[in-house]
């Protein structure tokens, strides 16, 4: 499939994992996502989502005007393991991150794209359904369950706030606060 070829044509986009988007593509080179996003792969941007080539089952070229708009963004984050394991397999609801700008523009009903950190094309799409803003983890995990936060039994006795502190300093958790992500398959 020639994905250059639907550069600024309307476009229905049927997902690998099932949802249909149409809307007016704009092709980016394999160098220019690999340079953006990382990616050794092209895309199609798409009503603010992006899809890479393993993200497309199929594409159609459509006349006149989408009939579907799209209403939910795609945001990309980087999982390492075991957490990515631990959300593909359910153990894992909620993901935590800084409440910082990028994490301020996630809304109830967008997905999150999980990427793998050790291998190449490894994701995961989940739809976004609660978010819970919290002053700090010390906050949030007095308030959530640590096992819906992928924390096993046994991981669970010596679950601490300060196990964050590996991924945000303290003074971003101060300054921008912290947010629980509850996701599940779209």
């Amino acid at each position: 499939m020639d994905l250059a070829a639907f550069d600024g044509k309307m476009v229905r986009i049927k997902a690998v994992w099932g949802e249909i988007f149409e809307g007016e593509a704009v092709h980016d080179s394999r160098d220019y996502c690999e340079h953006e996003y990382g990616w050794a792969e092209e895309c199609l941007n798409l009503n603010h989502w992006l899809f890479r080539r393993s993200d497309i089952e199929s594409v159609e070229l459509l006349e006149g005007k989408p009939r579907i708009w799209m209403s939910r963004r795609m945001h990309f984050m980087h999982l390492d393991h075991p957490a990515y394991d631990r959300v593909e397999d359910g153990r894992k609801t909620i993901e935590l991150r800084l409440n910082d700008p990028k994490r301020r523009e996630i809304q109830v009903g967008d997905i999150i794209c999980f990427e793998g950190v050790e291998e190449d094309n490894e994701y995961l799409h989940m739809e976004v359904k609660e978010l819970l803003p919290f002053p700090s983890f010390r906050e949030l995990y007095a308030a959530l369950p640590l096992s819906e936060m992928g924390y096993s039994p046994e991981e669970e006795k010596n679950a601490s706030p300060a196990d964050m502190d590996k991924y945000y300093t303290p003074e971003e958790q101060a300054r921008w606060g912290v947010l629980a992500i509850r996701v599940a398959e779209p």
